[in-house]
């Protein structure tokens, strides 16, 4: 790959990481999750993430611990290896998804008891119902959205 292509790879890896670090994944888990996304080939040791990352073995270990339990890295040894290797699991983004669709339907659910906990003092309820509204909104709408996803992510 050229010189100008690897820093422009680079550069995206580390825009992916930033937005997932705002989902709650650490940056050096987000660089983890883009470089595997695009690596060839599809598997790396913890050493060679951490080489090509330019990221301590420390780091790269616990985000790669972190990643596996999540569901989005798979973890696989072989006989006569002595490293492990890592594989994005593009198939589980899908419950990753989900688990965040699923989190909107649990707000729902707080805010509806919160809704009835304030009957009867609308002024207090002011600012959950607006809260409430939209992820009433949100938990009629997504479903169907889902639903029709493309069936490669099924």
């Amino acid at each position: 790959m050229s010189v100008g292509r690897e820093t422009r790879l680079s550069a995206w890896i580390e825009r992916f990481a930033a937005h997932f670090a705002e989902e709650g994944i650490p940056l050096i888990g987000g660089r983890i999750l883009g470089y595997l996304l695009v690596c060839q080939p599809t598997e790396r040791t913890a050493a060679e993430l951490s080489q090509e990352l330019e990221a301590s073995s420390g780091s790269i270990s616990t985000n790669l611990k972190f990643l596996v339990n999540a569901g989005l890295v798979t973890k696989r040894t072989r006989r006569g290896r002595q490293a492990a290797q890592y594989r994005i699991d593009e198939k589980r983004w899908v419950d990753l998804i989900q688990r965040k669709l699923d989190a909107l339907v649990s707000v729902r659910e707080l805010t509806e008891s919160g809704m009835r906990l304030m009957s009867g003092d609308p002024e207090r309820a002011m600012r959950l119902r607006t809260v409430d509204d939209l992820y009433s909104w949100l938990a009629t709408e997504l479903p169907a959205v889902w639903d029709r996803r493309p069936s490669s992510s099924r």
